[in-house]
């Protein structure tokens, strides 16, 4: 971690504290206008500081709902911080449509302010008029090329972007996925200029699709997602002629260029993205692919270099090369990329990548295949003596011995990617308190807990047998899979290192699960999802959470919120029941779980209520969630209670 980023992580949440602290003390319509001035300034920070700040906001006005929010709007300037703030607090399109109204004509520059406010609440034909009428600046052509993508006009949209690439080469950078991480500068290759139009429409495809995710619209992100599979194919038609050192890395791999499939780097920088990683390759086992797959590994990007490192006899890993010539083969991805979005079923029909990854994690276990990476660890990094030790030490420390039995637990917080509660995927998180009851059980039968995480992760209670290994000096990439390799079971949510769990065969209870994404889980698995509340306090059924719309609204906290609905977290009886039956399955005394007519019932029930039948790969959810929320969770009643907009919406698109 740089210093620069360590300062970030310290001081950033003690500066958001302070100025949120001050704000409150003052009138809100004061607090806002320093606010604004303090953004049309440019004072770093006032984006977060208002996102924080946005609970207070809104609920004055909610009190206050004829005020305007931001009165101060007489100056361009002012006018186009208070757009941006609103941008931030996502208070609501209303309220900046009334700015909008009750201002002088907006300029280019807040034209694309207010465009990309109108893109985070999904409003896509209200942000793509706002722009018709202009021309300029760049990132103002490059928004136009999007909403032209959404909207189908493909041709249109290549003419934006192509225009806004010439003016800012940076955007020829190749794109997948956000999880690559990318730098803020990048200078083109030549394989970048030669791709043209057909590349420009390749990325924004990517990019776009992906963003309709983020604000709740992913039932558009299949479309998107095929506009950059037609844009691959055509350039794939013609392959380029690479540079002799890219020429001979893949005569030393032996690899000819027309069997190549690039893995580009989003596959390597998330732990939970190298276990979708074994997926992929169990796909290519399946036979739904073929070619030699390359993965590309940049230095210090690698999520968990342990866990690489078992890919090495299913792929060749690209780590040390030139950068231009690593660069070269990250735009090479735009001819014979494996998509990280979605997959062409053999079928011939494309879906979503889980979706996918989900379909083929049936197939294999139907099969009885085994879990590759088990044979690939037990033989690699378990085998490593420096690794033996290492854990030897820990288990010492911790007073566990080679009898012992223990669990690894992990609970989502908001520490490792910074996030301000309310915001982002904070609705994924989970508080410790609710699993402590879990962990008394299992230390009361003579298990040990060990806690899984990032070293900031929230401290637990000082209990015998519970071992905070998160925070411990014996934290390491390989610690990390040996404990999950070695765990009777394997207690988690729907986050990275669930897919660690899966990829190792370990039985697993999966609580405060939520998710737009089908999941890679096997048989072993049980889960409790969080209960979603709408506005009239109604939980939403199966069938709601796992089709359009409502399934595209549960990606982030805000859109949840934006649609008047609330995620709750598992009860603590919902996670130790779960556990349970996770625990009878993981019984080395082979006790199993007892079935009935009555679980044989709920669980049709279920399978029944699934638009998707693969959604949960193989799993099953607890017997006690369906017991509990019988008439809620599976009561198709529900189905037929959907957002007129939201469905207006599914059909225009």
């Amino acid at each position: 971690m740089s210093l620069r980023s360590s300062a970030r992580t310290i001081f950033g949440p003690l500066y958001v504290f302070a100025l949120r602290t001050v704000l409150r003390t003052l009138p809100v319509s004061t607090a806002l206008a320093v606010l604004v001035f303090a953004r049309s300034m440019r004072i770093p920070g006032t984006g977060v500081v208002a996102l924080s700040y946005s609970a207070v906001s809104k609920k004055w006005k909610s009190r206050n709902p004829s005020e305007c929010v931001f009165p101060i709007k007489d100056t361009e300037r002012a006018f186009g911080a208070a757009v941006e703030l609103l941008l931030h607090m996502r208070i609501s399109p209303q309220e900046t449509k009334s700015l909008l109204v009750s201002s002088r004509e907006p300029s280019a520059k807040v034209s694309v302010v207010l465009a990309k406010m109108l893109f985070e609440i999904a409003d896509f034909d209200h942000a793509r008029n706002l722009l018709l009428r202009w021309n300029s600046p760049t990132d103002l052509v490059y928004l136009k090329g999007l909403l032209e993508l959404i909207k189908g006009n493909e041709e249109q949209a290549a003419s934006h972007l192509t225009l806004a690439a010439a003016q800012c080469p940076t955007l020829m950078r190749p794109h997948q996925n956000l999880a690559a991480r990318s730098g803020s500068n990048y200078t083109p290759t030549e394989l970048d200029v030669a791709s043209d139009s057909a590349g420009r429409l390749y990325d924004a495809y990517n990019y776009i699709g992906q963003r309709v995710t983020h604000v709740g619209a992913g039932y558009l992100g299949t479309k998107l997602f095929a506009g950059a599979s037609r844009a691959q194919k055509q350039l794939r038609a013609q392959m380029p002629t690479l540079s002799k050192p890219s020429r001979d890395i893949l005569s030393s791999l032996g690899i000819p260029l027309e069997d190549l499939c690039i893995l580009p780097p989003e596959w390597v920088t998330q732990i939970g993205h190298l276990g979708m990683l074994d997926v992929l390759f169990r796909m290519r086992d399946l036979g739904w692919w073929k070619g030699s797959a390359l993965l590309l590994a940049p230095r210090g990007s690698v999520a968990n270099s342990a866990m690489l490192s078992l890919f090495e006899g299913r792929c060749r890993i690209l780590a040390d090369a030139r950068d231009d010539v690593f660069e070269e083969f990250v735009s090479l991805q735009r001819y014979c990329g494996m998509s990280f979005n979605a997959f062409e079923l053999p079928s011939g029909e494309l879906v979503p990548w889980q979706e996918a990854g989900a379909a083929a994690m049936r197939q294999w276990e139907a099969e009885k295949r085994g879990d590759p990476l088990v044979r690939m660890f037990d033989a690699g990094p378990a085998a490593d003596d420096e690794v033996i030790e290492a854990k030897n030490r820990a288990m010492e420390e911790w007073g566990i011995g080679p009898r012992d039995w223990y669990v690894c637990l992990h609970m989502r917080d908001s520490s490792h990617y910074g996030e301000i509660e309310g915001t982002g995927q904070t609705h994924r998180n989970a508080q410790v308190s609710s699993y402590l009851p879990l962990i008394e059980d299992v230390t009361r039968r003579g298990g040990f807990v060990i806690k899984l995480g990032g070293p900031q992760s929230p401290k637990l209670p000082k209990m015998d047998r519970l071992v905070d290994y998160a925070r411990s000096r014996h934290k390491s990439s390989a610690m990390d899979l040996c404990l999950i390799r070695g765990a009777r079971y394997f207690i988690g949510t729907t986050s990275g290192l669930t897919n660690v769990a899966i990829s190792f065969g370990i039985p697993c209870a999966l609580v405060n699960c939520i998710t737009v994404d089908a999941q890679l889980w096997g048989s072993r698995v049980r889960f409790a999802p969080k209960r979603i509340i709408d506005a009239d306090g109604r939980m939403l059924s199966q069938r709601e959470i796992t089709s359009s719309p409502w399934r595209w609204r549960l990606f982030s906290a805000e859109v949840l919120a934006h649609h008047n609905a609330v995620a709750q977290e598992n009860s603590s009886d919902e996670i130790l029941e779960t556990a349970k039956e996770v625990e009878r399955i993981a019984d080395p005394a082979g006790a199993g779980v007892a079935g009935d007519a009555e679980a044989a019932r709920l669980l049709s029930d279920w399978q029944a209520s699934l638009e998707l039948p693969h959604f949960y790969g193989n799993a099953r959810p607890s017997l006690h969630y369906l017991r509990k929320y019988r008439a809620q969770f599976l009561d198709q009643r529900n189905v037929s209670k959907v957002d007129a907009h939201a469905a207006k919406a599914t059909a225009d698109y």
